[in-house]
Parts: C-alpha cells; structure tokens; sequence
C-alpha cells in the first residue's frame, strides 16, 4: 500500500510547486517522476494508469501537476519566460522527490510539455544520467527533444500517434534507427493517444500504451 502528501516544494520566484507524492509504505528502491502536458493533468488516463502500474511494481512517485493552463500569469509571459518558469519548478520538483529516500532508479515519464521538461533535466542534471525515459507525444519539433531521445538509447520508450500534430515519421524513423528505442507508434491517435469519437478504440490504445510502459520499466 501507499499514502500521499504534498512536498513543500518552492519553485519560479519562490511559487509552490503543486504536487502529489505517492509514497510506499515499505522502503522503495526506485521512483517515477511524472511531468504532465501544459493542461494534460497526471489525472488524465494516460498518466494516471501507468501511474497505477508503477505504484504496484513498489516505485514511489511524484506528480508534479503545473497545469499551467490555469495560469494566467504564466500564458502571458514570453516562450523564454514559460521556459524559465517550468525548467524552475521542475529542478525543484526532482530536486524534493530525490531527497525523499535514497533510490537506487528513477524513471522520468513526461507527456507532451513534460517531455520539455525531460530534455531539460537530462541536459542539466547527471543524476539523470541512467534514467528510465518515457517520452509519452513528445514535442519532436523541439530540437533538445530529439538530442535528449537520440541520446536515451535503450532507455527511452517513445509512444506517438500519427494524428498528433508533433508526429514526424522522419523525426521518428531517424531516432529509433539512431537511438535504438522502443517506440510505439498507433495510427490514427491524437494528441492525447486517442481516437477522436470512439471511446472503445481509444481504451484499448490506453491499455496498450500502459503494458509497454510496464514491459519497460520492468526490464532488468
């Protein structure tokens, strides 16, 4: 079993960085660092059931939940300024969970902006360095983006829609040839990695997407 709290956590000018940790009742080796899209909260289906998965598998994790979208102050600011603020929060964010236990892994899991957010921390912090990456609709058009997926290797699970405005079959093709990652590609999902009108295709997208990520994390 686990509980939850929010860690004090003070982020861009000292802001609390809205969170939820999900903390093991028996000590944990290994912790998941979730960072959702702009307003694709960890709420969502296809962050909250791999969230499920790795809560049974014995991992601690940590939502960092922005959801910028609701902000204002935030939509207002130039991309250089958002960028600052949610590359702030961030390093605080992993900077609090990091210090919750002495983990032995960590699995970053990042949707859509999070997937910024990943290629930030990889690019900046070295205790990253042999993380589990799971780049859910990444933003292929960010050049950091693909360095940091190229750079992944093995330890990046990549999942996609072909109906997503950030689906390249180029970009793709080139950093799973590259990289070698495991890269899960479904025709016809969106953004969200669903199938707009259809309910019961849009489930059976979630459930696969979820086992990947499960057969992934649970590699040796």
């Amino acid at each position: 079993m686990y509980s939850f709290k929010t860690l004090e956590i003070a982020g861009y000018r000292n802001g609390p960085v809205p969170n939820t940790f999900l903390r093991q009742d028996e000590a944990a080796r290994e912790i998941a660092i979730v960072l959702p899209g702009v307003g694709y909260t960890c709420h969502m289906p296809l962050l909250y059931y791999p969230s499920q998965v790795l809560l049974a598998l014995g991992m601690d994790v940590l939502w960092v939940e922005y959801n910028y979208i609701r902000r204002p102050d935030y939509r207002a600011l130039s991309d250089a300024e958002q960028k600052q603020w949610l590359f702030t929060d961030v390093t605080a964010a992993c900077q609090a969970a990091l210090a919750q236990r002495s983990y032995q892994q960590v699995t970053l899991v990042g949707k859509s902006l999070g997937t910024v957010a990943m290629s930030h921390l990889l690019a900046t912090d070295a205790r990253f360095a042999q993380s589990r990456r799971v780049w859910l609709t990444p933003v292929l058009r960010n050049d950091e983006v693909r360095v940091q997926i190229r750079h992944s290797g093995s330890r990046a699970l990549v999942a996609i829609g072909t109906a997503d405005p950030f689906y390249d079959p180029a970009y793709l093709g080139d950093l799973q040839a590259a990289a070698k990652s495991k890269v899960v590609v479904v025709d016809g999902a969106d953004h969200g990695l669903e199938i707009a009108g259809n309910v019961w295709q849009s489930l059976q997208i979630l459930e696969r997407v979820t086992r990947a990520i499960q057969a992934f994390v649970s590699k040796p």
